[in-house]
């Protein structure tokens, strides 16, 4: 007689907890970036100490922390984030052979088709795409005034070939290189003032924007001010789509008291907050 095994279904996954607000799913993403942004900092304080360290990083945690944070988000563990990444003026920029790395690692195909002191072309496809193709002349990037750099005189070659590839591996794997730029693109880390407005309020309102203010620690001020963005991009882009979801201002005095719980709120978020509080109060 055959023995027949008793068939057990497999569990059924928890489905969504469909009641959580909006600001609740802000705040735990937020959350999760902030411990994120805790272990690589932990991590970029203890090896910028070390003979282990790339040279750009010595003694600078802060930035080996965001090229970890972002090298996390690609795959990257941290010592291979450090080798592929670099940080200029507060921005994160990736080296062009990382680049392709990343490109290669999302299916992608890239290949060089010729190379000279004066012109370099590389053509690559992404997954079931067609050929593309990307060629950089010295004449290109005179115009484009890329020659200024040194570089492109003593090794005209290495340098047009990290502008084609930087080029098409953000042409075939647009989603994964979204925002970077390579070492051959100085441009696009020069420094850009920011002006930021804020409101007096009135002193006989005693809650609104004053509470917010307490909860981050600032003062409203009535005169723009032009200062630098600061703190990570992807934690402000959190901050703006969590609050332009909210539609009351109970809401955002919530939020608010919600993230300075959580640790220190960076200026660039404050006047987010504060923003989208003033655009619901003149509704």
């Amino acid at each position: 007689m055959t023995e027949v095994e008793t068939y057990t279904a497999p569990a059924t996954p928890a489905a969504p907890d469909a009641s959580q607000t909006l600001m609740e799913k802000g705040v735990a993403k937020l959350r999760q970036h902030a411990e994120l942004k805790a272990m690589a900092f932990d991590y970029a304080d203890f090896i910028t100490k070390t003979g282990a360290c790339p040279t750009i990083y010595k003694g600078k945690p802060m930035d080996a922390a965001a090229a970890i944070i972002r090298g996390t988000a690609l795959g990257f563990d941290p010592d291979g984030a450090l080798e592929a990444f670099f940080v200029i003026n507060g921005k994160t920029g990736m080296y062009a052979r990382a680049m392709v790395a990343v490109a290669e690692n999302a299916g992608c195909e890239l290949w060089e088709v010729e190379a000279s002191d004066n012109s370099v072309t590389w053509a690559g496809r992404k997954p079931g795409g067609h050929e593309q193709q990307v060629t950089w002349t010295m004449d290109r990037a005179k115009k484009a005034g890329y020659t200024s750099n040194k570089r492109y005189g003593t090794n005209p070659q290495e340098m047009l070939r990290s502008k084609c590839q930087a080029e098409l591996a953000r042409m075939i794997a647009a989603g994964p290189l979204m925002g970077l730029y390579s070492e051959t693109e100085e441009a696009a880390f020069e420094p850009k003032a920011v002006k930021a407005t804020a409101t007096r309020q009135q002193p006989q309102q005693s809650r609104g924007l004053s509470a917010i203010a307490a909860a981050t620690n600032t003062a409203p001020q009535e005169e723009p001010v032009d200062a630098e963005v600061d703190g990570d991009d992807e934690f402000l882009a959190e901050i703006k789509n969590t609050v332009s979801g909210m539609s009351t201002t109970t809401e955002i005095n919530e939020f608010a008291d919600a993230l300075k719980a959580d640790g220190d709120v960076p200026e660039a978020a404050k006047q987010i907050i504060m923003d989208r509080y003033n655009q619901l109060k003149e509704k």
